[in-house]
């Protein structure tokens, strides 16, 4: 994985790129990122990050990655495919809450109260689950008080401009360039393929 960090005040460049490697280290996402650039310019204030993961893999139901197994007024679960674990979880904790979906081991699940037909017909997006975890990264690095934001984002790339107070457009077309520039720059084969582990919008 490689990070670049360019800024006008070069003594901070590195310890922002030590700074995302250790969140993305803390979140389980280091071996999804294939590369990390930013730009930081505080004169004008400006951050800028634009992210490449590894493309995720595709929709999957949920009796493709676990063997369902009725057991009275529960369902027990055995997950088959150990990648899709976490993104497995997190759907069932979102979908019936944590206090019914008893974790026994790190592959078995019980779900209290919760019938098989209703599980199996559960369909798993990992690139969506990526988005929403890589948003969680880019959050925690972003510089205190820089609370209005532009992002842009394709299949395997995200990048997001942003400022303390009002964005503009010259703002807008360097996060438009800059995310142009990860969608074109050359990966290797190796890197493209799919993880195995496993629009644009303004607010502000």
């Amino acid at each position: 994985m490689n990070i670049s960090v360019k800024g006008t005040e070069e003594y901070g460049n590195q310890s922002y790129a030590d700074l995302f490697r250790r969140i993305l280290v803390d979140l389980g996402l280091a071996n999804r990122v294939e590369e990390a650039r930013i730009v930081i310019l505080p004169e004008k204030p400006l951050f800028l990050i634009s992210v490449r993961t590894r493309k995720a893999r595709t929709t999957v139901k949920l009796d493709d990655i676990a063997s369902v197994e009725e057991k009275g007024d529960n369902t027990y679960l055995n997950i088959t495919n150990e990648s899709y674990a976490p993104v497995l979880l997190a759907n069932l904790w979102k979908r019936f809450g944590r206090e019914r979906i008893e974790q026994l081991s790190r592959l078995e699940v019980l779900c209290h109260g919760i019938k098989p037909d209703l599980l199996k017909a559960i369909e798993l997006d990992p690139g969506q689950e990526l988005k929403k975890e890589l948003l969680d990264a880019l959050w925690r690095l972003m510089p205190e008080g820089f609370k209005v934001h532009h992002t842009l984002s394709s299949e395997t790339v995200m990048t997001i401009a942003a400022t303390e107070h009002v964005m503009t457009d010259e703002m807008i077309l360097m996060a438009k360039q800059m995310q142009g520039d990860m969608e074109t720059s050359t990966i290797t084969e190796e890197e493209s393929m799919p993880e195995d582990e496993e629009s644009e919008e303004e607010d502000g």
